[in-house]
Protein backbone atom coordinates (compact mmCIF):
# COMPACT_ATOMS: atom_id res chain seq x y z
CA UNK A 1 0.00 0.00 0.00
CA UNK A 2 1.38 3.71 -0.72
CA UNK A 3 2.72 5.55 2.30
CA UNK A 4 -0.39 7.43 3.85
CA UNK A 5 -0.08 9.12 6.74
CA UNK A 6 -1.02 12.16 8.32
CA UNK A 7 1.95 14.45 6.95
CA UNK A 8 0.95 13.57 3.49
CA UNK A 9 -2.83 14.55 4.19
CA UNK A 10 -1.63 17.71 5.49
CA UNK A 11 0.85 18.59 2.81
CA UNK A 12 -1.69 17.99 0.32
CA UNK A 13 -4.39 20.03 1.74
CA UNK A 14 -1.40 23.24 2.24
CA UNK A 15 -0.73 22.51 -1.70
CA UNK A 16 -4.60 22.03 -2.20
CA UNK A 17 -5.44 25.41 -0.05
CA UNK A 18 -7.76 23.42 1.88
CA UNK A 19 -7.95 24.34 5.46
CA UNK A 20 -8.15 20.78 7.54
CA UNK A 21 -9.39 20.76 11.51
CA UNK A 22 -7.69 17.38 12.97
CA UNK A 23 -10.53 15.36 12.73
CA UNK A 24 -11.14 16.00 8.96
CA UNK A 25 -7.32 14.88 8.98
CA UNK A 26 -8.15 11.83 10.55
CA UNK A 27 -11.60 11.38 8.30
CA UNK A 28 -9.75 11.96 4.89
CA UNK A 29 -7.07 9.68 6.39
CA UNK A 30 -9.24 6.66 6.73
CA UNK A 31 -11.19 7.45 3.00
CA UNK A 32 -7.88 7.73 1.34
CA UNK A 33 -6.37 4.41 2.67
CA UNK A 34 -9.77 3.05 1.86
CA UNK A 35 -9.62 4.24 -1.79
CA UNK A 36 -5.94 3.62 -2.00
CA UNK A 37 -6.84 -0.48 -1.07
CA UNK A 38 -9.69 -0.60 -3.76
CA UNK A 39 -7.48 0.54 -6.42
CA UNK A 40 -4.77 -1.97 -5.62
CA UNK A 41 -7.18 -4.53 -5.52
CA UNK A 42 -7.33 -4.14 -9.40
CA UNK A 43 -3.67 -4.81 -9.85
CA UNK A 44 -4.85 -8.52 -8.76
CA UNK A 45 -7.11 -8.76 -11.98
CA UNK A 46 -5.99 -10.44 -14.85
CA UNK A 47 -6.04 -8.69 -18.04
CA UNK A 48 -3.65 -10.79 -19.77
CA UNK A 49 -6.07 -11.60 -22.97
CA UNK A 50 -8.44 -8.38 -22.64
CA UNK A 51 -8.66 -6.27 -25.15
CA UNK A 52 -7.81 -2.74 -24.40
CA UNK A 53 -11.35 -0.91 -24.66
CA UNK A 54 -12.02 3.31 -24.56
CA UNK A 55 -15.60 2.78 -24.55
CA UNK A 56 -17.94 -0.10 -23.58
CA UNK A 57 -20.57 1.46 -26.25
CA UNK A 58 -20.25 -0.11 -29.55
CA UNK A 59 -21.65 1.24 -32.95
CA UNK A 60 -22.59 4.94 -31.79
CA UNK A 61 -20.94 8.14 -32.03
CA UNK A 62 -21.29 11.08 -30.69
CA UNK A 63 -23.83 13.92 -32.19
CA UNK A 64 -22.70 17.64 -32.25
CA UNK A 65 -23.52 20.46 -34.18
CA UNK A 66 -21.34 22.00 -36.48
CA UNK A 67 -18.66 24.66 -34.02
CA UNK A 68 -18.69 28.00 -35.99
CA UNK A 69 -18.77 32.06 -35.77
CA UNK A 70 -22.43 33.34 -35.09
CA UNK A 71 -23.63 36.37 -34.21
CA UNK A 72 -22.17 38.72 -31.20
CA UNK A 73 -23.93 39.59 -28.45
CA UNK A 74 -24.14 43.18 -27.47
CA UNK A 75 -22.36 44.09 -24.94
CA UNK A 76 -24.76 45.97 -22.61
CA UNK A 77 -27.30 42.68 -23.13
CA UNK A 78 -24.41 40.62 -21.70
CA UNK A 79 -23.11 42.94 -18.97
CA UNK A 80 -27.16 43.21 -17.42
CA UNK A 81 -26.69 39.51 -16.49
CA UNK A 82 -23.66 40.36 -14.91
CA UNK A 83 -24.09 40.81 -10.67
CA UNK A 84 -21.21 43.19 -10.56
CA UNK A 85 -19.53 44.70 -13.60
CA UNK A 86 -16.17 47.72 -13.50
CA UNK A 87 -15.66 49.60 -16.59
CA UNK A 88 -17.32 47.40 -18.91
CA UNK A 89 -15.84 44.48 -17.25
CA UNK A 90 -17.78 41.70 -15.41
CA UNK A 91 -16.46 41.83 -11.94
CA UNK A 92 -15.80 38.97 -10.01
CA UNK A 93 -14.69 37.31 -6.67
CA UNK A 94 -10.66 36.55 -6.12
CA UNK A 95 -10.44 33.11 -6.85
CA UNK A 96 -6.48 32.86 -5.13
CA UNK A 97 -6.12 34.69 -1.64
CA UNK A 98 -2.24 34.96 -0.35
CA UNK A 99 -2.66 33.39 3.13
CA UNK A 100 -1.61 35.24 6.12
Amino acid sequence: MANIDRDLIKKLSELCRIGCTEEEIDALLTDMKKIVGHVEQLSEVDTANSAPCNSVIKDMSNVTREDGPSERMPRETFLSNAPEQVSGMIRVPPVIKKRE
